[in-house]
């Protein structure tokens, strides 16, 4: 079931970088130009929307600059000092979580409100390239001293110092209410294009589901035929061992064949499992245990995706277990905790440090071979709860792992 479940996924590769790459592309430039230009009319200020590295969104509307700044960009240095000035007030923004006034490399002053969608900061808008106050004499020289390494003409950059807007600090801190009231256009545009997104990935997940399912029940009987053929084949050389495991391997194929459904019951799931734990330990020998807990045996009856614990028992032992020379132990537990259902599968394997299990839980994390049945839970809870479902990962390197998932509770039919 494991290479099933891999080769449907492995075919979705090409697809899923398309996919992703539609995902990076996270502006709507048509909006995001008219919220630019309707923010730049109504306060005069230049403005500009950012991603996550600093590069412009939208068009640099250089003309708007003062002509201090235009002056400073004329060199290729001053144009890289001011890339890492609007870097800055971008990640200081996301940091905060919050709209930041700051310095410029060149002593003039930025406001940027930040872009947070799905708890990650996508960028900021970007206005100010103003004084806070009327520029003396100790600003002037402090400024230009700032960028006298440029070798303009101190002459004209004087001159230009005095004509940059003044604007208070409370004045600049007013427009980011402004500024907000944009990003929240822009959030809910990306929530809009979010959920579309969604929609359509899983539809084609789903239209791949079924035509795997199709393909995967083509000639059934002559598998059963050959699997016949073998278990006998091993009675009659007294290989009693290898009757067992291809009579188990017999009873998973037909139960999957003849009982395939979306969401199946966690009774229904253990009795698929059976046979693959079956498997695992004639594999293993006495190497390997299972356990399995019930805080409550109703629990049996809440449905959940199919294979959603096969999945997981078997990225367990792939990259736990597998690796690990000694006893082994794989435990899963159900329980329940107010109207959500809690599974948890704990083994006492490798373990992963802190990087790669940062790796697997990054939302969206893409398609590694080894990461690619994680992801495809996780996708199949989001497509049936949305957001009201949880999935952690603890481990430790060198003692094991818990995959832990929640998701509401169903009817106990």
């Amino acid at each position: 079931m494991g290479e099933f479940l891999k080769e449907w996924l492995d075919e979705l590769v090409v697809n899923r970088k398309s996919i992703e790459q539609s995902q990076n592309q996270w502006i709507d430039k048509k909006l995001y130009i008219r919220l630019q230009e309707t923010f730049m009319a109504a306060t005069g200020l230049n403005a500009n929307i950012v991603d996550s590295m600093g590069r412009s969104v939208t068009p640099e509307q250089s003309e708007r600059s003062p002509k201090f700044c235009q002056l400073i960009q004329e060199s290729q240095m001053g144009r890289q000092r001011c890339y890492q000035s609007d870097l800055s007030v971008t990640n200081a923004s996301i940091a905060e979580e919050k709209a930041m006034i700051c310095k410029c490399h060149a002593g003039l002053h930025d406001c940027a409100v930040p872009i947070q969608f799905n708890q990650q900061g996508l960028g900021s808008f970007i206005t100010g390239q103003v004084l806070l106050e009327l520029p003396t004499e100790e600003t002037v020289a402090d400024i230009l001293n700032r960028v006298a390494d440029l070798n303009l003409d101190r002459g004209e950059l004087t001159k230009a110092i005095y004509e940059v807007p003044i604007m208070p600090r409370e004045r600049l801190m007013a427009n980011t209410d402004f500024i907000t009231i944009l990003v929240d256009y822009i959030i809910k545009s990306l929530k809009e294009n979010e959920f579309i997104r969604q929609e359509a990935e899983l539809r084609h997940l789903l239209r791949e589901a079924e035509m795997k399912a199709v393909q995967f029940k083509l000639h059934p009987h002559l598998l059963f035929n050959t699997l016949s053929l073998i278990s006998g084949q091993a009675l009659l050389e007294n290989a009693a061992a290898t009757h067992i495991i291809v009579g188990q391997l017999s009873k998973m194929l037909r139960y999957m064949l003849k009982s395939y459904r979306p969401m199946i019951t966690i009774r229904e799931e253990f009795e698929y499992l059976d046979s693959y734990v079956q498997l695992q330990i004639f594999r293993f020998e006495d190497r390997l245990t299972f356990e399995v807990i019930y805080e409550d045996k109703e629990l049996q009856n809440c449905t959940i995706p199919s294979l959603s614990i096969q999945i997981l028992l078997e990225n367990a032992i792939k990259h736990g277990i597998e690796p690990k020379e000694g006893p082994c132990q794989i435990r899963i537990r159900i329980d329940s905790l107010g109207d959500k259902l809690i599974i948890e599968v704990k083994d006492n394997g490798v373990g992963m440090n802190r990087d790669k299990v940062k790796r697997i839980m990054q939302k969206g994390g893409g398609f590694d071979d080894q990461l690619s049945g994680i992801m495809m839970v996780r996708k199949r809870l989001e497509y049936y709860h949305g957001d009201n479902f949880t999935f952690n990962i603890h481990s430790i390197e060198g003692e094991g792992t818990s995959v832990t998932l929640s998701c509401p509770l169903t009817d106990r039919n």
